[in-house]
């Protein structure tokens, strides 16, 4: 059977134009299937009617009693696929982050099975993740480890925080007064992944280089703009959509990180 593409992500693109690239499977689910190249970065394909864009996935028009577990199929129309790609800028340091009492409100409303404390003052019996610009590289070290591989789900509850911190400061990245905890967290999150999952750290890596999925770089977009009331509700619905705790998790680090550069800018 011959899978019509629907959209391929830019990162994949790129990859599957590479000469001699080698994929072996590495899991198969009923809307995703994921192969592992040879630098440990996965390439999936992905049911266009369920998931939205992602910089490694390849979205394909599915029948719908497609099942990635049962069959298999060829891939067909590449060459005439819409390549998808966000425009993200990087913030000056006069930008402010906006929006957060709406995302903040939108995060709260949503019923989230999280071991995680997902906003301050929260569920005083979940984890709390403390992460501020001025700690010490050894409580840093100490709080990023608490969280990677932390929680449930395919990709646990602390790495998706972490993901979504990692989203919040990669505009501001180059502004001075982040940039060293920016670079510093980067640094030990990379150096944590070996204690998560395969599919969890690929998503950590690409983040660790401001690859994210087409939702959060849709509200990361917002962020420093006047939109408005239900554009800023739409994109926060879109991101928290994603898992069954993965997008609250993400949005729940996203807000932490606007917490940490409302301290600093």
């Amino acid at each position: 059977m011959h899978l019509p593409i629907v959209s391929v992500g830019y990162l994949a693109a790129q990859r599957l134009t590479q000469t001699g690239l080698q994929l072996k499977i590495h899991s198969r689910f009923q809307h995703a299937m994921n192969f592992m190249a040879d630098d440990g970065h996965l390439l999936t394909l992905l049911d266009a009617s369920r998931y939205p864009n992602l910089p490694d996935a390849v979205r394909l028009q599915l029948p719908p009693s497609w099942d990635w577990r049962e069959m298999s199929g060829k891939l067909a129309g590449l060459d005439s696929a819409d390549i998808w790609q966000p425009e993200l800028r990087l913030a000056q340091a006069a930008e402010k982050p906006l929006h957060y009492a709406t995302l903040a409100d939108e995060l709260g409303k949503q019923p989230v099975e999280s071991e995680l404390m997902l906003l301050p003052g929260g569920d005083s019996s979940k984890r709390q993740p403390l992460i501020s610009l001025h700690d010490p590289l050894d409580q840093l070290t100490f709080q990023v480890a608490r969280l990677v591989g932390f929680g449930r789900g395919l990709t646990p509850d602390g790495d998706d925080y972490l993901l979504g911190y990692l989203a919040a400061l990669w505009r501001w990245q180059e502004v001075a007064a982040i940039a060293g905890h920016a670079r510093q967290i980067r640094q030990i999150i990379a150096g944590q992944l070996v204690w998560t999952n395969d599919i969890s750290a690929h998503y950590l890596r690409r983040a660790l280089h401001g690859h994210f999925s087409e939702p959060l770089c849709e509200l990361l977009a917002l962020l420093t703009l006047s939109a408005s009331h239900a554009q800023i509700t739409a994109a926060t619905q879109n991101v928290m959509q994603c898992g069954a705790s993965s997008g609250a998790d993400c949005l729940a680090g996203l807000l932490h990180g606007m917490r940490t550069l409302q301290t600093a800018l």
